[in-house]
């Protein structure tokens, strides 16, 4: 069967996905309330006590909003970091259970392969996953500043890529946010752009990567329509056919996506 996912919404207001594969079903982030990552799971037909594990990637309210209540009310355990969980500070907030991972260190939620893997963010411990099961590979990075050598080669030879195109430079350099903001999201520690997010998929996708989601645009510094045509430009100009590329919104759930 493979992997299939839903994201259930992306941007600096909440992000959160669903993913299916191998007899396992992960909620990746929980970044809105409880009530609204119950109701969007419940409006594409998932039922929140049936999930197998919450996956946070980092302490920022947008990516850890929600995790606790969802946890306790849903009896749902949280996979995170250590560091994470302390900054997040979901140990005194209370969770059903805390699963440690670890950057490069798998691990395993039915037949469905996860491997953790750190990322470059103004966050204690920041990660990317790799999802893989019956044949089908899925990498996913949101909140990094700078495309790490060590992130390229964990997300090399997957079918489906989700990866984080944050902003238009100029859109930030010429917006309303503060220096301070500004130099945050532009620095080398804060979130990816069009151009750099579209060079990293150059870099990794390859014959088998049908398809890249772009994930977290920035309602102030990105228009979908401005970041799906940096791609493109960016694919053309090394003359490769750009892979299906969908950009997840913040407001709604995606459709559903096949790896």
């Amino acid at each position: 069967m493979g992997i299939r996912l839903i994201v259930l919404g992306s941007g600096s207001a909440g992000n959160a996905t669903l993913i299916e594969g191998g007899g396992a079903r992960v909620l990746l982030d929980a970044g809105f309330s409880s009530r609204e990552l119950t109701a969007r799971l419940q409006a594409v037909g998932a039922e929140p006590h049936r999930l197998d594990a919450v996956l946070v990637t980092h302490e920022h309210a947008d990516h850890v909003r929600g995790a606790s209540l969802f946890s306790r009310t849903w009896r749902v355990p949280v996979y995170c970091t250590a560091k994470t969980l302390r900054a997040a500070s979901l140990d005194r907030q209370g969770i059903h259970r805390h699963e440690p991972l670890e950057a490069g260190t798998p691990f395993t939620l039915g037949d469905l392969a996860i491997t953790p893997f750190a990322v470059p963010h103004d966050a204690v411990d920041t990660v990317g996953f790799t999802f893989e099961t019956d044949g089908s590979r899925l990498g996913y990075a949101t909140d990094l500043g700078h495309p790490a050598e060590a992130v390229r080669e964990c997300l090399r030879h997957c079918d489906l890529l989700m990866l984080e195109s944050n902003h238009d430079v100029d859109m930030v350099r010429d917006g309303p946010y503060p220096e301070v903001v500004k130099e945050r999201v532009l620095g080398r520690h804060g979130h990816l752009d069009n151009e750099a997010a579209a060079g990293l998929a150059c870099e990794t996708a390859g014959h088998r990567t049908r398809g890249v989601v772009l994930l977290h645009l920035s309602r102030t510094n990105n228009r979908p329509d401005v970041a799906l045509e940096a791609w493109r430009r960016r694919f053309a100009r090394d003359g490769r056919r750009a892979p299906e590329l969908h950009a997840a919104a913040q407001e709604r759930p995606s459709a559903w996506f096949d790896a």
